[in-house]
C-alpha cells in the first residue's frame, strides 16, 4: 500500500491557470453545489474568474476531486469528481479540499469511491479538529490515508464494478423514494376529496360561486371562517409547554426540546407574551400560513406571539378544519389573503383569515370525515415507513459494498480488463485499420478523417477496447493523433496500404494498395471473432457518407456517450449544444443546429446510440491536424 500523498496533489495553486481575467465567467461552487454520498457538481452558477481569485476560494480544474472538509458536510459525503467545466477551471467554497489525482498512479473514479468508503469517513471524523459545528479534517488526514489497491488496472476494474452495482442500487432507491412520494400525494388527494365532499356519490350538490370550492353537497353549509372561529389571545399564565405549528404535521402535542427550540423559535424568557392554546383551538403561524402551517391543538400549551389562535364558536369538530385548511386549495386561499411584497415576507392576519369561506358539514359527518382522513394518512405513513426502512438498508448495503470493494475484499476478476500488451494493441490497430481502409477502397468519400472517426466508433460503439485510443476533442471530432499515425505506419509496413497526399501536406489523404492488400482478413477474424462482422456492418453503414457527415456523427456520439458516463441522460438539445458550444470553437462555424438534429435522428433510427461505455474524450483547445 501507499499513502495518498504520493498519488495525489492537494489544493493546487490558482497560479497554474495563468491570467485569470482571460477566462471570463467560470464555475463557482458553494457547498450546496456539491451532492451528498457519491457526489456530483452543479456547474450552473458562474462568476468572473478574476473576482473569485481575489477571494479565499478554492481553485480547481477539470479532473480534480472536491471534498467537503467541514462538519456536517464531510460526514454527509459531499464531494464531486469534476469531469467537465464550461471554462475548464472553477472556484469552490474554502470549506472544500481540492484533490488532484495522478492518473498514472490512481484512477479518479476509484479514488472517488475510496473517499466514499466508511473506512475513510471514520478516519476523517477521528482526525477532525475544532469546536461545535466548525470541526474540519486536516490536509494530513487525506495525505496519510492508505491507498489499499495500487494496481491501476485493478482500480479501474473496481470502479467499473462499483459503477454497475451502485447504479442498480441507486435506481432501486430512487424507485422506492418515488413510491413514498406517490403514497403521500395520493393520501393527500384522498383527504382533499373527503373534506370537500367530492367523494359523496349520487348526492345532490349546490353551486357555491367560488373558484376554490365550486360546489358542495346540498346538505352542507358555507360560512366564513370568522363565523366558525373567533380570535383569542389568552396570555400564558400557567407556564404551559411551548408548542409549534408545522407545515407537515400541524400543532405538536409536546414541549419543544432544547435542540428543536434553538432551531425553530427564539424563546423569550418571559413567556407571558405567549398565547395559550386549548384542545380544539385552531392556531396558525402568520408567517407560514401560506405554506400550510395551521393546525388544531390536542393539549393545553403555549405558542409564539407570532401565531394566531382561534376558538370555535359553533359546535364543530376542529380536526375536520385542520384537514380542510391543509389542503392545497385552502392553503392557496391563505396565501391569497396574506400581505407582503415577497413570499417570505407574507403575513396572514386574522382580518384576512376570517374572510375565507369554509364548508360546514353536519357535526357527525365532520367527525366521520376527520376519522377517515386520519386513517388514510396513517396508512400512507405506515407503508411509507416500511419503504423508508428498506431504503435505509439499501444505503447501508451500498456503503458496505463500496468499503469492501475499494479495500480489495471482493472478487471482481470478471471486471478486470484483458491484459493487452503493446504488441497486442498494435496488432488490433493494424487489422482494424486495414479492414476499414480495405472496405473503403476506391471510395472517393474516404480519407484520413473518416478513418479516424471509424476507429473511434469501433472502440466506443463496438467495444473493440483493444485499440486503446486516447481521444481528444478536436475540430474534426474525436482524435487520437498517435493512433492514426501508428495505424497508417503499421498498414504500410505490413504491405497493405500506403497513405499519401498527392497535392502536398494539408490536402486529402488517399490510401494506395500494396502487395499484401486484403491479406489481413484471417487475423482480423482470429482477433475480433464475431466483432469482425459488427465492424463490417459499421463500415457499411457509414460508407456512402462524406467526411463532414461522419465527423458530425462521431462527435454527436462522443458527446452523448460522455454524458452517459457522467451519469446524465441528455436530451437532443443538450447533445447538440454540447457539439456546438462545448466541443471545439470550430464546430459552431461548421454545423447548424438543424443539421446535427437530422444526424442525431438518423443515428437513433439506425441503432448507432451509445451505452455510456468505452473511451471518454478529453477537452482541449488546440487545433487538430485536420482543421
Amino acid at each position: 500500500m501507499t499513502r495518498l500523498r504520493f498519488v495525489t496533489r492537494l489544493n493546487p495553486s490558482k497560479t497554474e491557470a495563468g491570467e485569470l481575467a482571460g477566462y471570463g465567467n467560470v464555475t463557482f461552487a458553494p457547498m450546496d453545489a456539491l451532492a451528498d454520498g457519491l457526489g456530483g457538481l452543479d456547474t450552473s452558477l458562474e462568476r468572473p474568474a478574476d473576482e473569485l481569485a481575489d477571494g479565499s476560494y478554492s481553485y480547481f480544474a477539470e479532473g480534480d476531486l472536491l471534498l467537503a472538509k467541514v462538519t456536517p458536510c464531510f460526514e454527509n459525503g459531499k464531494k464531486a469528481l469534476v469531469t467537465r467545466l464550461p471554462n475548464r477551471i472553477g472556484f469552490a467554497t474554502s470549506e472544500v479540499h481540492v484533490i488532484r489525482p495522478d492518473r498514472r498512479k490512481v484512477d479518479p473514479d476509484y479514488l472517488r469511491y475510496l473517499l466514499s468508503s466508511e473506512t475513510f469517513r471514520a478516519a476523517g471524523i477521528a482526525s477532525m479538529t475544532g469546536a461545535g459545528g466548525l470541526r474540519r479534517i486536516s490536509d494530513n488526514a487525506i495525505k496519510d490515508f492508505q491507498l489499499p489497491v495500487v494496481n491501476l488496472a485493478t482500480q479501474k476494474a473496481i470502479a467499473a464494478f462499483l459503477d454497475r452495482k451502485t447504479t442498480r442500487i441507486d435506481k432501486l432507491i430512487a424507485k422506492r423514494e418515488r413510491q413514498v412520494e406517490l403514497l403521500h400525494k395520493r393520501a393527500k388527494q384522498a383527504v382533499a376529496e373527503l373534506v370537500t365532499g367530492a367523494t359523496v356519490e349520487g348526492m345532490a350538490t349546490v353551486e357555491t360561486g367560488l373558484d376554490h370550492i365550486p360546489s358542495i353537497p346540498a346538505h352542507w353549509s358555507l360560512l366564513r371562517a370568522g363565523h366558525l372561529f373567533h380570535e383569542v389571545a389568552e396570555p400564558n399564565t400557567d407556564d404551559l409547554p411551548v408548542l409549534s405549528v408545522s407545515i407537515h404535521t400541524g400543532i405538536s402535542d409536546r414541549q419543544l426540546d432544547d435542540e428543536e427550540r434553538d432551531r425553530k423559535v427564539n424563546l423569550i424568557e418571559d413567556r407571558s407574551s405567549y398565547k395559550c392554546v386549548r384542545p380544539g383551538y385552531l392556531a396558525y403561524n402568520m408567517m407560514r400560513a401560506w405554506q400550510g402551517a395551521v393546525g388544531v391543538s390536542t393539549v393545553n400549551g403555549a405558542v409564539s406571539p407570532a401565531y394566531v389562535v382561534a376558538k370555535p364558536t359553533h359546535d364543530l369538530h376542529s380536526p375536520y378544519y385542520q384537514f380542510l385548511l391543509r389542503t392545497p386549495l385552502f392553503i392557496e386561499q391563505m396565501r391569497q389573503g396574506s400581505k407582503g411584497i415577497t413570499d417570505f415576507r407574507l403575513r396572514l392576519y386574522w382580518e384576512q383569515f376570517r374572510l375565507i369561506m369554509l364548508p360546514m358539514p353536519p357535526l357527525e359527518e365532520q367527525r366521520r370525515i376527520a376519522a377517515e382522513a386520519e386513517r388514510e394518512l396513517a396508512h400512507a405513513d405506515e407503508v411509507a415507513a416500511r419503504i423508508v426502512r428498506s431504503v435505509a438498508l439499501l444505503r447501508e448495503r451500498r456503503a458496505a459494498l463500496i468499503t469492501a470493494a475499494v479495500a480489495g475484499q471482493i472478487d471482481i476478476r470478471e471486471n478486470l480488463p484483458t491484459a493487452i500488451s503493446t504488441s497486442d494493441r498494435d496488432r488490433f490497430r493494424l487489422v482494424v485499420g486495414a479492414e476499414i481502409i480495405h472496405r473503403h477502397r476506391s471510395n472517393p468519400k474516404f480519407g484520413r478523417v473518416k478513418l479516424q472517426k471509424e476507429l473511434y466508433l469501433a472502440e466506443a460503439h463496438l467495444g473493440i477496447s483493444e485499440l486503446q485510443g486516447n481521444y481528444f476533442r478536436q475540430a474534426a471530432g474525436p482524435l487520437d493523433r498517435a493512433l492514426i499515425e501508428e495505424t497508417e505506419r503499421a498498414v504500410e509496413a505490413a504491405g497493405f496500404y500506403r497513405a499519401s497526399q498527392a497535392d502536398g501536406a494539408g490536402t486529402t489523404v488517399t490510401y494506395a494498395p500494396l502487395a499484401n492488400v486484403g491479406r489481413h482478413n484471417a487475423e482480423l477474424k482470429s482477433l475480433l471473432g464475431p466483432r469482425a462482422d459488427a465492424l463490417g456492418g459499421l463500415i457499411g453503414l457509414l460508407r456512402d457518407f462524406g467526411t463532414e457527415a461522419v465527423e458530425a456523427i462521431a462527435t454527436l456520439y462522443a458527446v452523448w456517450n460522455d454524458a452517459l458516463m457522467d451519469g446524465r441522460q441528455p436530451d437532443d438539445s443538450t447533445i447538440v449544444n454540447g457539439v456546438l458550444t462545448e466541443w471545439h470553437e470550430e464546430k459552431g462555424k461548421k454545423f447548424k443546429d438543424s443539421d446535427l438534429r437530422r444526424w442525431l435522428d438518423w443515428m437513433k433510427r439506425n441503432g448507432l446510440t451509445p451505452r455510456g461505455q468505452g473511451p471518454r474524450t478529453a477537452h482541449t483547445m488546440t487545433r487538430d491536424m485536420f482543421a
